[in-house]
């Protein structure tokens, strides 16, 4: 009987952790804390298929770029000016 407490504890655990780890590679460490902890593996699977906050699509080369940059490591474009203030300045 302790064994199935303990091992089911230590189930939980794994994916609360793995949960919280993708939720602040993915920039949504709340979320990942709260899935994990209240949806166990179920949680941790929804935050693997939630959607990356801290990267953005260069919109030249489609490179993965971080979301606050203000230039393309790769292409050297300006990304996150829209093309309405590119052309007033």
């Amino acid at each position: 009987m302790e064994f199935g407490i303990v091992f089911w504890f230590f189930f939980y655990l794994v994916f609360f952790c793995l949960s919280t780890y993708l939720g602040y590679q993915k920039g949504n460490l709340i979320a990942g804390i709260l899935l994990g902890y209240v949806l166990g593996p179920i949680g941790a699977l929804l935050i693997y298929l939630s959607k990356d906050r801290k990267h953005i699509t260069c919109p030249s080369c489609h490179a993965e770029i971080h979301k606050r940059s203000y230039i393309c490591p790769k292409c050297r474009v300006k990304v996150g000016v829209s093309t309405k203030t590119a052309h007033e300045g």
